[in-house]
């Protein structure tokens, strides 16, 4: 009997390490993270909006920036943004977006099938939604610096 014991407490243990997490993703919904995401870029001088899509959009330095909302999977966090690349030739564009994602940390950079237009996401597994606050910063900066490695190599090929 005591052993029979032993092994129903350890399958109730087991079984929490699924139940609990499953129980705590589903607390959070899109409106949740929207609310937390929004707070957060007011609290850095941001002004935040919710785009058509349910996305949180914002401005740096006058770019578009947008904080995918995925309650679906509540560890993945992306930042998006994308811009115009002019009359570079498409050829040039994803050579440049290669050796931008060679050299870049967590940001990559994406060429359209047309070759005119350019996006930069960053994309992070986080522990729970409300760890991307901690590295926010960081993945702006490492943002810019995919961005800048991408066009300096671009221009360098024209």
């Amino acid at each position: 009997m005591a052993k029979m014991s032993k092994v129903f407490a350890a399958v109730v243990i087991i079984g929490c390490f699924f139940i609990f997490p499953a129980a705590a993703q589903s607390a959070w919904t899109r409106a949740n993270l929207q609310s937390i995401y929004m707070e957060h870029l007011r609290l850095e001088g941001y002004v935040p909006l919710i785009d058509i899509d349910g996305d949180i959009q914002f401005k740096v330095s006058g770019d578009n920036f947008f904080i995918i909302v995925d309650e679906n999977d509540l560890q993945f966090f992306q930042i998006y943004t994308g811009f115009s690349i002019g009359s570079a030739s498409a050829e040039n564009a994803l050579t440049a977006a290669n050796y931008s994602n060679r050299r870049s940390k967590v940001a990559k950079v994406a060429v359209s099938s047309d070759g005119k237009v350019a996006s930069i996401t960053a994309e992070l597994l986080l522990s729970s939604p409300l760890d991307f606050a901690s590295v926010f910063a960081r993945s702006l900066s490492l943002m810019r610096n995919a961005e800048n490695n991408f066009l300096t190599h671009l221009n360098g090929l024209e």
